[in-house]
């Protein structure tokens, strides 16, 4: 039998399952506004506004100071470094304008994915190197939460049992790391929507996937009431002829999360992998309708689903700031509902909002 030294004092993980549970509380999801300078990039020339630090401060300005309803909607936003450190029009940092709001502050801290040799094009993450200093700083700095994602790939060949095993050891690590510092970990294993497989294999995909991260939880000694996990949904992939209904979706995640997650988990915050906006919350809410038992707060980590319609309608524009804010604080609304299994689709959630968000071999 094997022996575990204490990882972590009663305090401690007092502190994060506090931290875990306040950000999942009912009605309440993740604003994911973590994307990286080059990911920026992309979605500003998409309307025409050039990729500088300012104008990414301005834009996230949008997000940050978003009205007080808000904090009904959201209990965490993920930062990126920059954003982290930035601050409104006024002087207020940031990170001070979110915490008045009692909407709690994370932060990305892995570094990008990396080829994993020897494989069919699959990858492991970086940022392990030096990850406690940083997450000591980025505590210090009001940073209670953070995010590391790693990306696997559905095809003929893979994922290759390395590619899962490898990803699953570098989430464990970076878990344990986190609590180590006070940080609550969002794990964040993406099976990437890329290719035609139908529903049927991303059910298994996904439930070898997470049986291996919760594997390696169980051996790197995580406390997962003080863990968040940010999964895929169980969809087909985009190229897939064959289409499946919201309610299809639901039963095969809720299927495939009952079989791996312990129930001690908190909260599952679901990525929207590409769907468009109103697909990802027609899909939350026939997940949390579904009849089957769950445990777990079933609830969004958005970033394209909670930000596009708002994008669209700045365009770089002072004049347009306003209403940025409200197609933003409409979708966190409409997905605070879904997360309750209370959304009721309108006839005026056509438009922008059902745009297709899909990005091939998607790189944050």
């Amino acid at each position: 039998m094997t022996h575990q030294a204490p990882a972590l004092t009663p305090e401690q993980k007092k502190e994060l399952n506090e931290i875990a549970l306040q950000i999942v509380s009912p009605g309440k999801g993740i604003l994911a506004a973590d994307e990286s300078v080059g990911s920026m990039s992309k979605r500003l020339t998409q309307i025409g506004v050039e990729n500088t630090e300012e104008n990414r401060r301005l834009y996230r300005q949008i997000l940050m100071t978003a009205d007080d309803r808000v904090k009904n909607y959201i209990g965490g936003i993920i930062f990126f470094h920059e954003t982290l450190y930035q601050n409104a029009d006024d002087g207020t940092p940031f990170i001070n304008i979110v915490k008045e709001k009692n909407i709690l502050a994370g932060i990305k801290v892995d570094k990008g994915v990396v080829p994993l040799a020897g494989t069919n094009g699959e990858t492991t993450t970086q940022g392990l190197d030096g990850l406690a200093e940083r997450c000591a700083q980025y505590k210090k700095d009001g940073a209670d939460f953070a995010k590391w994602r790693c990306v696997l790939k559905i095809s003929a060949t893979t994922p290759s049992a390395l590619a899962v095993m490898e990803n699953a050891n570098v989430l464990a690590r970076y878990a344990s790391i986190c609590q180590q510092n006070g940080i609550v970990p969002i794990v964040e294993p993406e099976i990437l929507p890329d290719g035609d497989h139908d529903l049927k294999r991303c059910q298994y995909v996904t439930e070898k996937v997470l049986g291996a991260v919760y594997k390696a939880l169980s051996d790197h000694h995580i406390y997962l009431e003080g863990t968040l996990l940010k999964p895929n949904m169980v969809t087909p992939g985009h190229s897939c002829p064959t289409k499946y209904s919201p309610e299809e979706i639901a039963t095969a995640t809720v299927t495939a999360l009952r079989r791996t997650v312990p129930p001690a988990v908190p909260g599952i915050t679901f990525l929207s992998g590409g769907q468009s906006e109103e697909e990802a919350t027609i899909n939350l809410n026939a997940i949390n309708k579904c009849p089957l038992p769950k445990p777990w707060a079933l609830t969004f980590s958005y970033g394209r689903a909670l930000q596009a319609s708002a994008l669209n309608a700045w365009r770089g524009e002072k004049e347009n700031m306003q209403a940025a804010q409200d197609e933003f604080m409409k979708r966190a609304e409409v997905n605070s509902l879904a997360s309750l299994g209370q959304y009721e689709p309108s006839s005026d959630s056509e438009g922008a909002a059902s745009q297709s968000l899909y990005i091939e071999n998607h790189a944050y």
